[in-house]
């Protein structure tokens, strides 16, 4: 699936006053790293991907565990995440 970016700095030092994140995605992509989507307040209803702090290319994460610990963490979200894992990829260490 294909989004449009949006960049890391933008959910952390130059997210809107006000501005929430709304609804938060980490999808398996085919060669079984992980990414985030995310869909944000201040930019409507559309789904984003995430991108890295200051390059258009899209973060990615080894293990399922690092993209919601960063999720967590760093974008300080306490939502519901949702889990979108790749069907036929079954690899424990992904996770």
């Amino acid at each position: 699936m294909e989004l449009a970016l949006i960049l890391e700095r933008e959910l952390t030092t130059q997210r809107p006053q006000g501005g929430s994140i709304t609804d938060v995605h980490v999808c398996q992509r085919q060669d079984g790293k992980w990414h985030i989507n995310i869909r944000v307040s201040w930019r409507g209803t559309a789904l984003f991907h995430v991108a890295l702090y200051d390059k258009k290319r899209i973060r990615l994460y080894t293990k399922v565990a690092s993209a919601i610990r960063h999720i967590v963490m760093v974008y300080e979200y306490d939502g519901l995440v949702s889990v979108h894992p790749r069907p036929g990829i079954r690899n424990s260490a992904n996770f």
